[in-house]
């Protein structure tokens, strides 16, 4: 019995460590979407965050900054989850200052937000930046951009109604939401594109089995990370987000930026 234990302590341990690894190996993921709605001379970039949960401005945040800054976005969008229970207020502060130098941001409240009761507090940080936290409305961004941002639907803040109900039609709009659980909503099929965190693609993936555990409600697994296709007009776009949460590793889920150029269909791309 003796002689299986040292093994085993050998292969739990370096599997702890290649998930702590794994966990500050950010990437930058590339998708790109066509839509008749952007105009022909106007390529829309767009860099995505999530679930940050930072508690400092680490090495894992400065390659972030670094993948957003040298994607050169058009819009930056952040859906929630900046800091932990409790920590890293003045480090998340900090953060978006230095992504609003970048970038506008757009953004919205996630689970964290709700529970530390700083919502409030970063829609005015980014108000003063420049930027905009959205809370069940819509803004434009450009002629024929429009984006808009439910509040948190993990705690059922979020009405998608209201959200959408100052877009006009025919516009792109893009739809930002904390998690794609907001993608069940019949109401989601009238824009073009959600971006959605939350998940953080399950964090730990098994070969053949995928995510042990996504904190989803109503979406296919498969949904918990990722480009899918939900109607002809509608994507859903679910990032692994950048931070960690309940243990400090990912397993095959490594942390991401995503950066996403929407272009014009023209005769040529079809």
């Amino acid at each position: 019995m003796e002689s299986l234990l040292f093994p085993l302590f050998l292969t739990i341990t370096g599997l702890v460590g290649y998930g702590v690894w794994e966990s500050f190996r950010v990437r930058l993921v590339r998708y790109e979407l066509r839509s008749q709605r952007v105009k022909p001379s106007e390529n829309l970039r767009i860099a995505h965050l999530s679930d940050l949960h930072m508690t400092r401005l680490g090495s894992r945040e400065l390659k972030v900054l670094e993948m957003v800054k040298g994607f050169r976005p058009d819009i930056i969008a952040l859906t929630g989850d900046l800091i932990p229970l409790g920590k890293g207020l003045k480090a998340a502060e900090v953060f978006l200052k230095s992504l609003s130098e970048i970038a506008p941001v757009f953004a919205v409240e996630g689970n964290s937000e709700v529970v530390n009761g700083v919502s409030q507090f970063f829609a005015r940080l980014l108000k003063d930046l420049g930027g905009c936290w959205l809370d069940n409305d819509a803004v434009q961004f450009r002629e024929g951009v429009w984006i808009a941002g439910t509040a948190d639907p993990h705690w059922h803040r979020d009405n998608i109604v209201k959200a959408l109900s100052n877009v006009p039609e025919k516009v792109f709009c893009i739809l930002l939401s904390h998690s794609p659980d907001v993608a069940c909503y019949p109401e989601a099929k009238k824009v073009d594109l959600i971006l959605c965190g939350h998940t953080h693609g399950g964090q730990v993936r098994l070969p053949l089995i995928g995510p042990l555990y996504t904190r989803t409600r109503y979406i296919p697994r498969a949904w918990a990370w990722g480009k899918h296709k939900l109607a002809e007009r509608t994507t859903l776009i679910t990032t692994s987000g950048v931070g960690t949460t309940r243990l400090p590793i990912r397993f095959l889920c490594p942390p991401e930026v995503v950066g996403l150029t929407i272009k014009p269909i023209t005769s040529r791309s079809e």
